[in-house]
């Protein structure tokens, strides 16, 4: 069964697994962030939301030499117009943002002062997040948890759900592939659930609950373990137990990037809780949902599912990243991001779609004398498709080389040649569209079609933009 559900109605993973005591992480860190991706506007303003507020939990650092400062969402409200902070989401974020934090702790003023200094990167991170910030604000509130953790993919990766560091970390939360495997991910020859922003992001908190209990209930040192592994963590607050120094965050001896990691955080949640922000400028983002999660069972083309549901192609790809070939796995269903505008109309295509039209694959491996062109025609195929499907950049190809191979959409399906398709009983547009790796629109432009539902058997088809 299909279904359609918000964000509010996600599942949650359960419970939590031992982890190694060093998983050791690479976050992203600061960096400028430029391009098209970041530049370019993705989803609509707009306004409504109710917030449930977080109750935090905070521990007393011993032998703390600055002074920390806790923020109320009742105050910050005082000082922000209602309607401004029921629009934009990083103001509310902020309104619910309550752990303690030594503000005048020179590793905070140090990471404020950068973050001041550059204020490009923040007007990047906010465009990058825009449409993930409210799933992830979701499932922390869900949980109960401090609402400052929804900046972590801001340190990790600024915000980009595609990162890949050089510690092999990936995705928005920057996991390992064990850690995350530890925490509920999947991962096959089809698809890495550390890209996958819904499931990175349960299997993060998860990781995140299980370290906060690990440090009994200190989330800054739950947060520095995510960042250097919580072994790491612990030996460094026995050496200070030995030494009889406090074994607070502050006073660990950690490494350089842990010691900064959470100053990272902590300055960012700082400045955006200040109603003009230091002045600095951080772009509002709506709030209310972007996305919604349709759940499909069965393989599907990721072309054809951006076709039924209106959209582009390579946007619908950029929200799933997680899936690394042109379709989702065949062994597991899938939940596919789409824009809330989206939602309804793919659902509806998708429940819609004939169990033949579904795209399925079959295995072949490469003989001697083989080609991509060859293959293709041999197996009523194109080339293009053979590449998205294999993840191949160009047509060399190897003697001995599995590939898969999109299978033929219709039983006694004939191989398109010179460019044109001979329709068979059951076909439709969208699945001769994916099949050719071609737009529905232009199908209908070069055979002069006006309706999409006027297919016939045995009607041929251009489905080559120069055949004809």
């Amino acid at each position: 069964m299909r279904r359609l559900c918000l964000l509010s109605s996600a599942l949650l993973l359960a419970g939590c697994q031992a982890v190694s005591a060093d998983s050791v992480r690479h976050p992203y860190g600061h960096q400028e962030v430029a391009g098209e991706q970041a530049n370019r506007p993705l989803y609509p303003k707009s306004a409504t939301y109710s917030s449930l507020k977080i109750q935090s939990k905070t521990t007393t650092d011993r032998g703390q030499a600055y002074s920390t400062v806790s923020h109320s969402s009742t105050k910050r409200q005082q000082h922000q117009p209602a309607e401004a902070q029921q629009q934009d989401l990083w103001r509310d974020l902020a309104a619910n943002m309550q752990l303690d934090m030594p503000l005048d702790h020179p590793r905070v003023v140090a990471q404020r002062n950068w973050y001041l200094k550059h204020p490009t990167y923040m007007r990047s991170v906010s465009e990058r997040a825009r449409p993930f910030l409210y799933l992830i604000k979701e499932e922390i509130e869900k949980r109960n948890m401090p609402m400052e953790l929804v900046l972590l993919p801001v340190v990790e990766s600024t915000f980009d759900p595609r990162a890949y560091s050089h510690g092999h970390a990936a995705g928005l939360w920057q996991m390992l592939r064990g850690t995350g495997k530890q925490f509920g991910l999947h991962y096959d020859s089809w698809y890495d659930g550390r890209y996958d922003v819904m499931a990175s992001t349960r299997a993060a908190l998860d990781y995140l609950e299980y370290l906060n209990g690990f440090f009994d209930g200190d989330w800054v040192l739950a947060l520095a373990a995510y960042n250097s592994g919580e072994g790491r963590v612990q030996r460094a607050m026995k050496a200070n137990r030995r030494q009889g120094k406090p074994t607070d965050y502050w006073s660990l001896s950690l490494p350089k990037e842990t010691q900064k990691y959470v100053p990272k955080l902590l300055a960012l949640a700082d400045i955006l809780k200040q109603p003009g922000h230091y002045g600095m400028e951080v772009p509002a983002v709506p709030n209310r949902p972007q996305l919604a999660v349709v759940e499909v069972e069965g393989q599907v083309d990721l072309n054809m599912a951006a076709d039924l549901a209106g959209m582009n192609r390579k946007q619908l790809k950029q929200l799933n990243p997680a899936f690394k070939r042109s379709a989702t796995s065949p062994v597991r269903n899938a939940e596919i991001l789409v824009p809330v505008a989206h939602a309804q109309g793919f659902e509806i295509a998708m429940a819609d779609l004939p169990e033949q039209e579904r795209k399925s694959y079959q295995r072949y491996q490469v003989r001697g004398g083989d080609s991509l062109s060859r293959i293709a025609r041999r197996n009523g195929t194109s080339i293009e498709a053979i590449r998205q499907a294999n993840n191949l950049r160009g047509s060399t190809i190897r003697v001995g080389q599995t590939l898969m191979l999109p299978r033929a959409i219709g039983a006694g399906d004939p191989s398109s040649a010179d460019g044109v398709y001979r329709v068979q009983s059951g076909d439709s547009l969208s699945a001769i569209a994916s099949r050719f790796s071609v737009s529905i629109t232009d199908l209908l432009r070069w055979n002069q079609l006006t309706d999409k539902n006027s297919l016939r058997a045995g009607q041929s088809l251009i489905v080559t933009a120069n055949a004809g």
